[in-house]
């Protein structure tokens, strides 16, 4: 069965993408779901750091798109149930929007769930960019958000943005909406940016369960590995697995 496509993508960066993107391959990974982190960020973080990929495998995102071979992952998680193939400095922007696409092809069927680290990005009309490439290649897009960030502007022309490629350039993938990173759930600032949003004509797109600011996450980027998996009963990881819950109760 063909695998569903995710791509958790921002305008800006800082926001917690690519930490989200490790822990909800884990908590996919924990459900049993065969899971592949594609690490298109040309800062390599997901791969390099949060998922400390085998320094041995040299293969990586650039190989993935231009080979023909099969690829080579690193494993990591819980029964190396997630599957990782590294980003690369030497990844350039191609003028060929659909390149990612028919690269996944490859791969789709031996997958439950692929999900994609964008680089942090603005979508811009005449400018191509890996980001937009990304979402080319999926099937359903989420964006992270932080409260001290907010703004119902921004994410207003991030959701025009999406529909302008959707009505205007083909783009099929789904926007399946943004959820809150990094939340002190007692401040002032979290607690407005979320009543003015559940209450906002994008309230459908607000994802109701958020991830709560803890220190956990700095320790399992220096293990370089799903805090789902070091710690299961962490905080930041039960709220990881909810959040996974939610967004697969929206696909589904």
């Amino acid at each position: 069965m063909k695998a569903k496509i995710i791509s958790i993508f921002t305008q800006k960066g800082g926001v917690g993408k690519t930490v989200s993107t490790i822990n909800i391959s884990g908590a996919l990974a924990e459900m049993g779901y065969k899971t592949l982190v594609l690490d298109v960020d040309a800062q390599a973080n997901a791969s390099l750091v949060g998922y400390a990929a085998d320094p041995d495998i040299q293969y990586t995102i650039v190989d993935f798109i231009n080979s023909s071979e099969d690829p080579i992952y690193s494993r990591r998680g819980k029964g190396d149930n997630v599957y990782v193939i590294s980003g690369s400095l030497e990844l350039v922007t191609p003028k060929n929007k659909d390149i990612l696409k028919k690269a996944i092809k490859k791969v789709e069927n031996d997958f439950d769930y692929i999900l994609i680290d964008c680089p942090p990005q603005v979508i811009k009309d005449k400018e191509l960019s890996f980001g937009e490439i990304a979402l080319y290649a999926s099937d359903y897009i989420i964006c992270p958000v932080e409260c001290d960030e907010f703004s119902l502007d921004g994410l207003t022309k991030l959701i025009i943005a999406i529909n302008k490629l959707r009505s205007t350039k083909g783009l099929k993938a789904e926007y399946l909406g943004f959820f809150f990173t990094k939340v002190e759930e007692q401040t002032v600032d979290f607690k407005e940016a979320y009543k003015e949003l559940s209450e906002s004509q994008i309230k459908d797109l607000l994802f109701l369960n958020y991830v709560r600011k803890n220190k956990f996450i700095r320790t399992s980027l220096r293990e370089g590995e799903s805090a789902v998996f070091l710690k299961p009963h962490n905080p930041v990881s039960m709220d990881y697995r909810k959040l996974t819950g939610e967004i697969l109760s929206k696909i589904k």
